[in-house]
C-alpha cells in the first residue's frame, strides 16, 4: 500500500498542481455502542438492577438482563399480552449475555433469581415427604385395582358375560382416572434440556418454567444441541415462544403427546468464544432461533472493580431497593396460576389497547421503516422483525411487576428504548463484523502508542495489551500503520527488521 496517491493534474488547483498527497489514510473506526437505558425498566426492576450492578461490580446491561428475564419468568404464567388485532401470545423473554471468565456472572445470576431459588429450596424441603406419600398412595391405588380385577373373574369355566365385561371396563376406566400422580419436582428452572426433557418437565412438573444458565455453554454444547437432536430442540424452544402447542411423537404407545398452554422464558450467559459460535451457527440464525433473543455485551470492568471507599457491612442483602424487587418477584412467583384439567396454563389476556396501542403502532412503524434497504436496522431484520412483539412483551412485564393491570404509554415508550437499545447495539456489533478485522485492531494498537509516548520500541512489545504482545501479531499491524501514513520507521536492528516505531511527522 503506498503512503499516499498522485492527484491527477486536471483535479488539482494550479497552486497545488504536482503536490504529494502525505495524509495518513483513515482507518476504520469502531462506533460507541449504547448504553444499556437501566431506567426505562423502571422504579422497581431499574433501581434494583443499579444496586445490584453495584455491589457485585458487573455491568449494568447485564444487571438489567437478568432481573428483566427473572420478572418475565415470574409473571409469564400469569398474563398474556393482545396487540390490538395484530395477534396475542406470551410475555414470555429470551435473554442472552456475553461476558467473559471472571466478569461475575455467576453472583450475579444468584441474587437475580434469589426469591425463585428461595421457593424451589423450599419445595425441595417438602419433596421427600410428597414422594412418600404418592408411593403409599400408588400402592393403595394398585391393590385396588387388582383386587377389582380378580373379583371380576368368572369362577370356575364360565366365560365372562357381555354386561360383566362392560362393567368392568367401566370400573376400570374411573379407577384409572384415580391413578396418584408423582408430584412435580422443585425445580422451575433448567440449565440443560434436551427436547424430551423440556416436554416431560412442562407435562408433569410446573407448566412455567425458565431456561437459565450462567454457563449456557452447557446448553449450547450439551447433548440436546446434539447433532441428532439440535433441530428437535431448537424448534420446541422456538414455539414456546411463540406460545404454540409443543409435541412429542415416538414409536412407544404413550409415549406420544401434545401439550399446550406452557410458558418458557430464558436467560442464558456465555462466554465470548462460546457466543461467536453461536450467533454464527447456521441452524440457529435461519430458523429464526437467535432472533427470538434479546442480546447484551459491554465492556468488561475487571481492573476496576475496586474495594476502597466501600462499607464492608453493607451489601445486596441490606440495600433497599434489593428487597424491594425480591419482595415483589417473590409475590409473583408464588401467585397461583390458572390450569385447567390438562394442565395448560390459562393466563389472563392483556390488552395494549387505546392510547398505548397507539404508542406502540408508532414504535412498530419505526423499526420497520428503519428496516427497509436504507436503515438503520437492515443488517438486523431477523431481529428487527420480532422487535416490536419483544417491546409488547417487555413492556407488559414491566407494567405487571409495577402493579399494573395493563401498559400504559409510558410503558411502551420505556419497552421501546429497551429495544432500540438491543437493536443499535446488534447493528453495531454485525457493522463491525463486517469491516476489516486487521484495520479494527490496527487502529487499536495506534491509541495505545499516542496513549503511551506516542514511542514503540520492539523490546517493549511485552507492555502491549495482551492480543499483541507477541512479535507475529505486532509486526504486521505496525507495518499496516506505517504504509498507511500513521507510524514512521524510527530504527532498524542489526538485522534490518524494524526495531522502533513513532507516531508520523513527529521527531
Amino acid at each position: 500500500m503506498t503512503l499516499a496517491a498522485v492527484r491527477e493534474q486536471g483535479e488539482q488547483p494550479p497552486e497545488r498542481a504536482g503536490r504529494i498527497e502525505t495524509a495518513p489514510l483513515p482507518l476504520a473506526e469502531r462506533e460507541t455502542a449504547p448504553d444499556y437505558p437501566l431506567e426505562a425498566l423502571g422504579s422497581v426492576l431499574g433501581e434494583a438492577a443499579e444496586r445490584l450492578a453495584y455491589h457485585v461490580q458487573t455491568p449494568r446491561g447485564m444487571a438489567g438482563q437478568s432481573v428483566l428475564a427473572a420478572a418475565a419468568l415470574a409473571v409469564q404464567g400469569l398474563a398474556d399480552v393482545a396487540r390490538g388485532p395484530h395477534g396475542s401470545g406470551p410475555v414470555s423473554l429470551f435473554f442472552l449475555t456475553v461476558a467473559g471468565s471472571g466478569e461475575r456472572k455467576s453472583s450475579l445470576d444468584r441474587l437475580a433469581l434469589a426469591p425463585i431459588r428461595e421457593m424451589e429450596t423450599e419445595k425441595r424441603q417438602h419433596h421427600p415427604e410428597e414422594l412418600a406419600a404418592h408411593k403409599a398412595a400408588r400402592e393403595a391405588w394398585e391393590m385396588r385395582r387388582d383386587s377389582l380385577v380378580s373379583a371380576a373373574k368368572p369362577k370356575g369355566k364360565q366365560p365372562m358375560s357381555e354386561s360383566e365385561a362392560t362393567y368392568l371396563q367401566e370400573t376400570l376406566a374411573a379407577i384409572d382416572a384415580e391413578e396418584p400422580q408423582p408430584p412435580p419436582t422443585p425445580s422451575v428452572t433448567f440449565s440443560e434440556p434436551t427436547a424430551e426433557g423440556i416436554y416431560r418437565h412442562l407435562q408433569h412438573n410446573h407448566p412455567s418454567a425458565g431456561l437459565f444458565s450462567d454457563e449456557g455453554v452447557g446448553f449450547f454444547g450439551g447433548h440436546g444441541m446434539s447433532e441428532e437432536g439440535r433441530g428437535r430442540t431448537v424448534a420446541m424452544v422456538s414455539k414456546l415462544w411463540d406460545g404454540d402447542p409443543i409435541t412429542r411423537t415416538r414409536g412407544a404407545a404413550g409415549d406420544s403427546g401434545v401439550l399446550a398452554g406452557r410458558r418458557l422464558s430464558a436467560h442464558l450467559m456465555l462466554q465470548p468464544v462460546v457466543a461467536a459460535k453461536v450467533l454464527g451457527d447456521p441452524l440457529l440464525q435461519g430458523q429464526g432461533f437467535l432472533a427470538r433473543f434479546l442480546i447484551v455485551q459491554e465492556p468488561s470492568l475487571v481492573g476496576q472493580r475496586l474495594l476502597k471507599g466501600r462499607d464492608p457491612s453493607q451489601g445486596p442483602h441490606h440495600d433497599p431497593a434489593i428487597a424491594r424487587y425480591w419482595s415483589r418477584l417473590s409475590e409473583l412467583v408464588r401467585a397461583p396460576l390458572k390450569v385447567d384439567e390438562s394442565g395448560a396454563i390459562t393466563p389472563r389476556p392483556v390488552q395494549i389497547g387505546a392510547e398505548a396501542y397507539t404508542a406502540w403502532a408508532r414504535l412498530h412503524d419505526a423499526i420497520e421503516v428503519e428496516s427497509s434497504e436504507e436503515g438503520r436496522f437492515r443488517d438486523v431484520r431477523p431481529f428487527a422483525s420480532k422487535a416490536a412483539e419483544n417491546a409488547a412483551r417487555i413492556a407488559t412485564v414491566l407494567a405487571l411487576v409495577e402493579g399494573e393491570a395493563a401498559p400504559t404509554v409510558d410503558h411502551i415508550e420505556r419497552a421501546g428504548r429497551l429495544v432500540a437499545y438491543y437493536l443499535e447495539s446488534m447493528a453495531i456489533r454485525t457493522a463491525e463484523a463486517r469491516q476489516d478485522t486487521e484495520e479494527l485492531r490496527a487502529r487499536e494498537l495506534l491509541e495505545w502508542i499516542k496513549g503511551h509516548g506516542g514511542v514503540l520500541h520492539a523490546q517493549d512489545f511485552k507492555r502491549l495489551p495482551s492480543e499483541y504482545r507477541s512479535a507475529k501479531k505486532a509486526r504486521p499491524l505496525l507495518a499496516f500503520l506505517v504504509d498507511t501514513g500513521h507510524l514512521q520507521i524510527d530504527g532498524s536492528s542489526p538485522r534490518g527488521l524494524p526495531a522502533s516505531w513513532r507516531l508520523a511527522g513527529e521527531v
